[in-house]
């Protein structure tokens, strides 16, 4: 804060209300510009937002993405600025952490494009008991390695997973949920399978503020194995508004995905009308 001086003077001023006044305004306006700085520095980082599958598009950023999936060192240089990745160094069953995953952390650790990492995609306890130990040895060594400025990343589906897979056994700094509530079984969506798998997930050891948001914007309606739909506009904003209303500030949110997939097409590459309300839902939170 500045302090106010006043000059010297050999003769009594005395101040009234108005000046009196004047001067508290004068001091509460440079208080905030001097404070300017200090209260930028405390404000909360922007929101994240990753989307997968972009196969090179860059569509998605004029949205509001800001976190695209990567997996080759030169494909980062290519990004633009204010947009990260989310480095895919993911295995199913996670193996730990050996000599070529820590050159590749070790060469990107002082990068600043990447944000995290994508250790695992859906992995199961009954398939992979070593799992859990196995990220512990991958999360602690990319916080050693990054001095925690990066982050690892996992998805969990099953809520048999969520306490194997738990930060407190795997140490990963997030865990992605992803209840995709579309589906030829719940033509309306069911937004309840949100609030299960968030409540499950909590119950399980997963902290608040490690859950990672996963997005429905596919459907399989042109695949051999049509189960999930693609959520109309109005489907997905319900969507985005109940994952709010649970989990109001994640570390970053996860749609999936944008461009089609043997096992998922379409995709939100092909609604317009889903990109607007993403957009919408990124620049306003409604």
């Amino acid at each position: 804060m500045l302090a106010l001086r006043t000059r010297p003077s050999r003769t009594k001023i005395a101040l009234g209300a108005g000046l009196l006044s004047l001067v508290a305004s004068f001091v509460v306006a440079v208080t905030a510009t001097s404070g300017g700085a200090r209260a930028d520095a405390q404000s909360p980082p922007p929101a994240r937002h990753f989307i997968a599958n972009l196969k090179g598009a860059t569509t998605p950023y004029s949205l509001g993405y800001n976190l695209a999936d990567k997996s080759s060192v030169s494909s980062l240089s290519a990004l633009p600025t204010g947009v990260q990745s989310v480095f895919w160094l993911g295995q199913k069953c996670p193996q730990p952490a050996d000599s070529t995953f820590k050159a590749t952390v070790n060469a990107l650790a002082s990068n600043p494009k990447v944000f995290a990492y994508y250790l695992s995609d859906e992995p199961h306890i009954a398939d992979c008991p070593g799992g859990p130990a196995a990220l512990r040895s991958r999360a602690d060594y990319i916080r050693t390695a990054s001095g925690g400025r990066q982050k690892s990343f996992i998805v969990l589906s099953k809520v048999a997973d969520y306490k194997p897979f738990a930060p407190a056994s795997s140490h990963v700094d997030l865990v992605g949920l992803d209840p995709y509530p579309c589906s030829i079984a719940h033509p309306q969506c069911d937004l309840g399978k949100i609030g299960e798998k968030v409540s499950a997930a909590r119950a399980e050891g997963v902290p608040q503020a490690a859950i990672v948001p996963v997005y429905q914007a596919f459907g399989q309606e042109r695949t051999t194995s049509h189960y999930y739909n693609l959520p109309t506009a109005s489907q997905e904003h319900a969507i985005l508004m109940e994952w709010k209303r649970l989990v109001p500030a994640p570390v970053m949110d996860y749609t999936y995905g944008w461009a089609n997939q043997s096992s998922a097409n379409p995709t939100l590459t092909d609604s317009s009308a889903l990109q607007k309300v993403f957009a919408t839902f990124f620049a306003t939170g409604s």
